[in-house]
């Protein structure tokens, strides 16, 4: 099974991140409309208006990093600078996708030389 995040592109990498910790299940890959406006009417007609479009998105949790792990997800946070910079994301099943980071980078020491958190990927 491939796993991994690859700046700028998979065929190309500057900088790769391949983690030697699976992400924990279940892989949550939500699809919204977030840019909707929506109001009802007092006789119960809902208007909507579209004001953006779909936005994907892949939410990877870990569980007891190895701070090998850990140090090598900093610097592949840093090198595409959270959101700033696009980067591929190949996940469980082999598939790429052109995502951005988009969240801080949060990995909590849970135990002596094990950390934890989440990643949050928005496709573009």
């Amino acid at each position: 099974m491939s796993f991994g995040f690859y700046f700028p592109t998979q065929a190309s990498p500057t900088t790769q991140w391949l983690p030697a910790t699976m992400p924990d299940h279940p892989a949550v890959e939500p699809v919204d409309f977030p840019e909707q406006i929506s109001s009802a009417t007092s006789g119960g007609t809902l208007y909507v208006q579209e004001k953006g479009v779909k936005q994907e998105t892949f939410s990877l949790s870990f569980s007891h990093f190895s701070q090998a792990d850990r140090d090598a997800a900093l610097v592949f946070f840093e090198t595409v600078k959270k959101s700033f910079e696009t980067f591929e994301y190949e996940d469980r099943t082999g598939s790429l996708h052109t995502v951005r980071w988009m969240n801080a980078f949060d990995f909590q020491l849970v135990i002596f030389g094990k950390y934890s958190g989440s990643i949050e990927l928005r496709k573009q």
